[in-house]
């Protein structure tokens, strides 16, 4: 049952001293720091949008924004990525991150950048990715706050679609509430137009299911990822 993607799994209990445990998700293994880590230490949230990425990243040059612990960049070059370049703005995720890759001997397929994104997706070079990842905190957990983050969503999404040439993949989410899916498309399409360029639809997902959306708790609808491609 090890490889049934319908499970996570925690294969190695946990070190009481360092307070960790050993997960897999899609065949890949993570420390996890359920104390001191970011939430839980890991987002079980996006274990199927990660093995959509990792479908389509063989052959590709991928930068994956707001790595966290690496989780995206991880599936990326386990999917045959020719080059996964992990950039956040923590040490200490990069730390954990490179971890996670000596875990599973990917060491040298990916390479760690402590940076900042906005910063980043300036500097780069155009088409030097064929597929840009962005997975970043919520930009709003307030309907006051709304259109502050689209505006953060579209500056950045603008910046990554510049890069990529045609046929590229942007992989993009939200995980607020409060940016509902019709605000995020609306973003989409206005950061298409600022970075003019067109754009297919190639997938859009959710939260995996052990994350329910509840009818009645609006809050449980949180989480939207689209694969686009430039076209």
């Amino acid at each position: 049952l090890e490889d049934d993607p319908r499970f996570i799994y925690i294969k190695e209990g946990f070190d009481e001293s360092t307070r960790e445990t050993v997960i897999t998700e899609n065949g890949i293994r993570y420390f996890v720091d359920f104390v001191d880590g970011q939430k839980t230490g890991f987002f079980l949230d996006q274990k199927y949008n990660r093995k959509l990425v990792a479908d389509i990243a063989r052959g590709k040059k991928v930068l994956d924004c707001f790595t966290h612990t690496g989780s995206f960049a991880l599936n990326a070059a386990m999917g045959g990525a020719e080059k996964v370049v992990a950039l956040d703005i923590s040490q200490s995720a990069i730390d954990m991150a490179k971890r996670n890759a000596r875990l599973n001997s990917l060491s040298d397929r990916v390479e760690f950048v402590v940076g900042d994104t906005f910063d980043y997706l300036d500097e780069v070079a155009k088409r030097q990715f064929d597929m840009i990842i962005l997975d970043p905190p919520a930009f709003t957990k307030s309907r006051a706050t709304a259109k502050r983050a689209y505006a953060g969503y579209r500056n950045i999404n603008a910046r990554a679609m510049r890069l990529l040439g045609r046929g590229g993949y942007l992989a993009t989410c939200s995980c607020s509430h409060f940016m509902t899916r019709e605000m995020f498309e609306e973003m989409l399409r206005d950061a298409a137009n600022d970075a003019g360029v067109s754009l297919k639809q190639v997938s859009f997902s959710q939260q995996a299911k052990d994350h329910p959306i509840l009818m009645n708790v609006g809050e449980t609808d949180y989480l939207k990822f689209y694969i686009l491609q430039v076209i």
